[in-house]
């Protein structure tokens, strides 16, 4: 499990958030493995729109619209994806009231208890929607004749 530590500075208020981001390596090995690619370097690749995804969290959690702990997904649409299904990574998003170190490793709570960390987002896997494999083409799994 890798650790990746993010500043975000809030505009706004002037205030700059600190976030842990675990299994960030596993993120990028499923974005790489899915996507197909002539999309890789397009904003439709979830890898590239994390970061900006976390910063409109980070903005809504001190706007007070949202309140951690929450889970979140970003879906890469079908058209990008090599299975034509859509994919969603899940993440969790903790804020340090809600972040429980239990069977965590030495290394990620001794990173998490510096008193600077204010959020942890770990990434816990994919998720497929909820849609038939056969689109009502009676059990053909390919393209229609």
């Amino acid at each position: 499990m890798d650790i990746k530590r993010l500043e975000i500075y809030h505009t706004p208020t002037e205030k700059s958030v600190i976030c842990l981001c675990l299994n960030t390596d596993q993120f990028t090995v499923d974005c790489e493995q899915y996507i197909i690619d002539r999309y890789r370097h397009f904003t439709v690749n979830p890898k590239v729109r994390f970061y900006s995804r976390i910063d409109k969290l980070i903005d809504e959690i001190i706007r007070e619209v949202k309140k951690p702990p929450f889970t979140f997904r970003m879906r890469l649409e079908k058209r990008h994806s090599i299975t034509s299904k859509n994919i969603l990574y899940e993440f969790q998003l903790f804020d340090r009231n809600s972040f429980k170190t239990d069977g965590l490793s030495e290394v990620i709570e001794q990173e998490y208890l510096r008193p600077e960390v204010d959020l942890v987002v770990i990434y816990t896997g994919i998720q497929g929607e909820s849609k038939a494999d056969t689109d009502d083409k009676g059990r053909f799994y390919g393209l229609k004749p």
